[in-house]
């Protein structure tokens, strides 16, 4: 009796527990910042604050840097690191944690290193950290994510968007390939600043991820009509479409992301805590992590849970973990084959065309196929679509909204015809 017992036990060890294989959700943010560049917490504050809201796993992405070697940021009153600061991480570390010395006349803190950090901070199967960098153009857009860096790469001087954009992501991906190691790579924040329009998206060669939704106020998500910014879903719908027209096997996935710089004054600047990727992997390590990504098995999300994603050759479906009293509408949104390619500037009052403005191209281009309240919602294929993505909004609004008035949404990643299998 007691050998078939364990027997059982041993069957479903080796066989039961392969059922929830890649199914365990993750929680992230792949974009922020700390002293190290322009960010106004020492990284073991921000490290800190993840993990104790719930946070799996963190990328830290300073501008052209990576957190390596021995530097010291001044203490100062009129400095982001003030003597409180210090005093705070004193208290929450323990004065043995806190470096600090006399340089050049000025009291200075030194900033933890990446390898300090892991050591401190993770914990298998509960708490990651990743290493990468923000690829930051000197004078203004683009900017380029690498997750799982080794090696600094850093900016280049401002050009030609499309160009300097591929020349970041080809040096990603020949770090990758020259270590042996998965690195992602996405472009950030397409309409900030300057902005990234949709025809130097389009001549992105090695545009595979983009950020859907960046929490830095500065960014213009939603649109900027007066400079012609379209928003951030069309932005995807039209580079998907377009590139779709000549590419069969091209796939465009979207993130959310916090952009933190800020995280001493809640609803003042990019907070932490404002978007992140629910990562569906194996487990909670950095290369499964990016394997899930790099599949697809992940969505973008400001606050709306979701379970059971299914996205294969008949469509999509999903569960919504849905909250009591809060309604959940989901769009079904996509391109059908055949569309309208033709576009037009966007003019200014004197009729020329505004400068650094995406054109605007034809309303066949990210058409919501379908619309429902159920919070199982499904879209099945009727065979004339390029792809199908999914988009839910809640009426829940945002507890520290980038926008005053949004609520808490969340991006399914497209479905493409003819790429996936049942």
């Amino acid at each position: 009796m007691i050998r078939a017992i364990i027997f059982c036990m041993l069957i479903f060890l080796l066989f039961g527990a392969r059922e929830t294989v890649g199914q365990e959700w993750f929680k992230g943010n792949l974009h922020m910042h700390t002293l190290w560049s322009d960010g106004d917490a020492a990284p073991e504050y921000a490290a800190a604050w993840y993990k104790d809201n719930g946070w799996d796993f963190i990328c830290f992405t300073d501008h052209n840097i990576l957190l390596e070697g021995e530097t010291f940021k001044p203490i100062a009153d009129e400095s982001v690191l003030t003597p409180d600061c210090v005093d705070a991480l004193r208290e929450q570390f323990g004065d043995d944690w806190v470096e600090t010395r006399e340089q050049l006349g000025r009291l200075r803190m030194r900033l933890k290193t990446f390898e300090e950090l892991r050591a401190h901070f993770e914990a298998p199967g509960s708490f990651l950290l990743m290493q990468g960098e923000e690829l930051t153009t000197l004078g203004g857009s683009p900017h380029v994510n690498a997750i799982n860096s080794v090696e600094r790469i850093g900016g280049l001087t401002q050009d030609d968007i499309a160009v300097v954009t591929d020349e970041y992501m080809a040096s990603i991906e020949a770090q990758a390939e020259a270590h042996g190691r998965p690195i992602v790579h996405f472009l950030c924040h397409p309409n900030w600043s300057d902005a990234v329009t949709i025809e130097e998206a389009i001549k992105i060669e090695r545009l595979r991820y983009f950020e859907v939704y960046n929490g830095h106020p500065a960014v213009n998500n939603w649109g900027h009509e007066e400079h012609g910014y379209p928003t951030t879903d069309r932005i995807w719908d039209v580079v998907l479409s377009m590139r779709l027209k000549s590419d069969p096997g091209y796939f465009l996935y979207g993130l959310a992301t916090d952009d933190a710089h800020n995280y001493h004054r809640m609803g003042r600047g990019a907070n932490p805590g404002r978007g992140w990727v629910m990562v569906r992997a194996e487990a909670l390590e950095t290369e499964a992590l990016l394997a899930a990504i790099k599949a697809g098995e992940f969505y973008a999300s400001t606050g709306v849970s979701l379970d059971n994603i299914t996205r294969n050759a008949s469509g999509i479906s999903f569960d919504i973990i849905a909250t009591p009293g809060v309604s959940y509408t989901t769009r079904f949104i996509g391109t059908r084959r055949g569309f309208n390619t033709e576009s037009e500037p966007v003019l200014c009052e004197d009729g020329e065309p505004k400068p650094r403005a995406s054109r605007q191209y034809s309303d066949e281009i990210g058409v919501v196929l379908a619309e429902t309240t159920d919070t199982s919602p499904s879209y099945t294929f009727t065979g004339d679509e390029l792809y199908v993505r999914a988009k839910v909004v809640s009426d829940t609004p945002h507890p520290n909204p980038f926008r005053e008035g949004d609520t808490e949404m969340a991006w399914v990643q497209p479905a493409i015809v003819g790429q996936l299998q049942e």
